[in-house]
């Protein structure tokens, strides 16, 4: 991700939807990516999926793996 964001800014737009179960959770929602050398934006859709575990207060819900899956992938390479 470090490499991502030396090409790239990434703000996080709408929210879609988000389904859990037990203890995993799928979430869809957009992000809007800017190319910084040549200033193009893109609108990405992203899919993401985590799974989590509850702690005890005040931490509360952390993620524990997340990976996530987009229509229009970035590569840092050049």
């Amino acid at each position: 991700m470090g490499q991502l964001f030396q090409h790239y800014t990434m703000e996080l737009g709408q929210f879609e939807n988000m389904i859990i179960r037990d203890n995993w959770c799928a979430i869809r929602y957009t992000v809007t990516i800017r190319n910084l050398e040549t200033g193009e934006e893109t609108l990405q859709n992203t899919m993401e999926f985590v799974t989590f575990k509850e702690n005890p207060e005040p931490v509360g819900v952390r993620v524990v793996e997340g990976w996530a899956l987009s229509d229009t992938p970035l590569s840092a390479q050049r």
